[in-house]
């Protein structure tokens, strides 16, 4: 297996004050123990080095693990 690293940009996060605490756990508890939460300009993304046999594989997972969390978060957008 191989690490990669790649940034999920997210959507559908309104509040970063009072959830910011529950939305780090709830995306730890998702399987993300590889990925940092981090802001831009007020929006959210999750920096990962996930290890996976290919570089799809790897995103595709992230990307299940992360929309899986509730029904209103969304990855926008995937920079590599």
């Amino acid at each position: 297996m191989m690490t990669y690293n790649f940034t999920l940009v997210l959507s559908g996060i309104s509040q970063i004050s009072e959830e910011l605490d529950a939305l780090a756990d709830a995306i730890f508890e998702a399987g993300c123990d590889d990925a940092t939460l981090c802001f831009r300009d007020l929006i959210p993304y999750l920096e990962f080095d996930r290890e996976a046999t290919s570089f799809r594989e790897a995103v595709i997972s992230a990307i299940e693990q992360v929309e899986g969390i509730n029904d209103t978060i969304k990855v926008a957008r995937i920079e590599k």
